[in-house]
C-alpha cells in the first residue's frame, strides 16, 4: 500500500458522521436545536457553571456607620440596591439559559427553575441586604442540566435514540459527500445505482417525517444529493450506448434488437447474409442476391443513422450535464436559494427522474419561513 492510499485510509478512520455534524454545528448554529433535542449542548453546561459561580460570589460590603442618619440611610439604600443587582444579575443569567435550546421534555424542570428564581427575587425584595439561600436553585439547575430529577425522569434511551437519528438521518448527506470524495470508499453504492436511490429515498422520507430535524441547512444537504444523483445518472448515460439505444424509438430490425445479451448477434447475422448472397450470385439466383444486397445496404444506412442519432443524443446529455453542474455549483455555494432550485430542476427534468413527490416536498419544506 503506497503513502497516498495509507493517507486516505487514515483519513477515513479519523472521519465520522458525528464529527462532521459537530464541525457544521460549530459553524452553523442553526443545528443547535437538533443537538439540544438529543441532549447535546456543551455551552449549556458552561452557562450553568457561570451562574453557580456568580451566586457564590461575596456580596457587596455593607457601608460603615458615620453617625449622620440621613447620610447613613442613603448609603444603606444604595447598598441594598447594589446587593439586589449583584444577585439579580445571576438570576437573570439563570433565566437566560432556560431560553437556550434544550431537550423539550425538560420544560417542567425549567418551570421549577423559573419558580425558584421568582421566589429568590421576592425574598431579596422582602429582606434587603440579606443573603438568600441559593441551595435549591443550584440543585434545580443541576437537575435541568443533567436531566436527572427523580420527580421528572427523562428516559436516557430516548435521548440516545434521538442522537442516533441525528447521525443516521441528518448526517446521511454528509456521509454521501464523504463517500463520493474518496474513490476507494465503498460505504455506499454508486450514486447512479437503483440501490442507492432506494436507500436515499428511505432516508429522505424519514427526514421529512421527523419535524425536529427540519432545518434549511439539512434540507440543502439533501437537495444537493438529489442534484448529485442526477449528475451521476447523466454521466452514466453519456457513456452507455446501450442505454441511449433503448431511448430511441423505432430501430431497424436486427438480431441485436431482440438478442441484447448476445454481443456478436449482428456480426454473425450479416456474415450469414453475405455468404448466402455470394452463394446466390454463383448459383445465378439474381433476385435473391439483389434482395440480400439491398437489405444489407439499407441495414448499413440504418446503422449509420442510428449512430448519428446516438451521438446527437449523447451531445444533448452532455450539454444538460454541464447545466446541471452549474446549477449544483451555484446552489452549493449559496447563490441559488432552496425555493428557486425547484424551478431550475423543472427545466432540466426531461426524463422525470429529478423531481418526485419526496423531492418536491423537500424543496417546499421551508417556503413558509422564506
Amino acid at each position: 500500500m503506497d503513502a497516498s492510499t495509507l493517507g486516505i485510509a487514515r483519513n477515513m478512520s479519523d472521519w465520522s458522521v458525528w464529527k462532521a455534524l459537530e464541525d457544521w454545528r460549530s459553524r452553523k448554529h442553526e443545528l443547535d436545536p437538533m443537538f439540544a433535542a438529543a441532549g447535546v449542548a456543551p455551552e449549556l453546561e458552561s452557562m450553568v457553571s457561570r451562574v453557580l459561580v456568580d451566586v457564590r460570589r461575596a456580596p457587596p460590603t455593607p457601608p460603615l456607620q458615620s453617625g449622620n442618619k440621613p447620610q447613613d440611610d442613603d448609603e444603606y439604600k444604595r447598598y441594598t440596591e447594589a446587593f439586589y443587582r449583584h444577585y439579580d444579575d445571576s438570576l437573570f443569567k439563570a433565566e437566560s439559559l432556560l431560553r437556550h435550546a434544550w431537550v423539550p421534555e425538560a420544560e417542567p424542570l425549567a418551570r421549577n427553575v423559573r419558580t425558584e428564581v421568582a421566589r429568590l427575587r421576592q425574598a431579596m425584595a422582602a429582606n434587603p441586604g440579606k443573603l438568600p439561600d441559593f441551595a435549591r436553585l443550584e440543585v434545580l439547575l443541576g437537575h435541568y442540566l443533567k436531566l436527572d430529577d427523580p420527580a421528572l425522569p427523562i428516559n436516557p434511551q430516548m435521548l440516545a435514540a434521538r442522537k442516533q437519528t441525528l447521525i443516521e438521518i441528518a448526517g446521511y448527506p454528509l456521509l454521501v459527500q464523504h463517500s463520493q470524495s474518496h474513490q476507494f470508499n465503498d460505504l455506499l453504492p454508486p450514486l447512479a445505482s437503483s440501490s442507492f436511490e432506494a436507500d436515499f429515498n428511505q432516508h429522505l422520507q424519514t427526514y421529512l417525517e421527523t419535524p425536529w430535524l427540519h432545518s434549511r441547512l439539512i434540507s440543502q444537504w439533501y437537495a444537493t444529493v438529489v442534484v448529485d444523483m442526477a449528475i451521476a445518472r447523466r454521466k452514466r448515460d453519456a457513456v452507455d450506448d446501450e442505454r441511449i439505444r433503448e431511448s430511441l424509438g423505432w430501430r431497424w430490425p436486427a438480431p441485436s434488437v431482440w438478442l441484447k445479451d448476445f454481443d456478436q448477434a449482428d456480426q454473425m447475422w450479416y456474415l450469414v447474409l453475405v455468404i448466402i448472397a455470394i452463394s446466390a450470385l454463383f448459383m445465378e439466383w439474381w433476385w435473391l442476391a439483389l434482395a440480400l444486397i439491398v437489405w444489407m445496404n439499407l441495414s448499413l444506412g440504418a446503422f449509420r443513422r442510428e449512430q448519428k442519432e446516438i451521438e446527437r443524443r449523447r451531445a444533448h446529455i452532455v450539454a444538460r450535464l454541464h447545466l446541471l453542474k452549474k446549477v449544483r455549483d451555484r446552489f452549493a455555494n449559496g447563490h441559488t436559494p432552496l425555493e428557486r432550485l425547484e424551478t431550475q430542476l423543472h427545466q432540466l427534468d426531461e426524463n422525470g427522474d429529478l423531481l418526485n413527490e419526496r423531492v418536491l416536498q423537500l424543496l417546499r419544506l421551508h417556503q413558509h419561513t422564506a
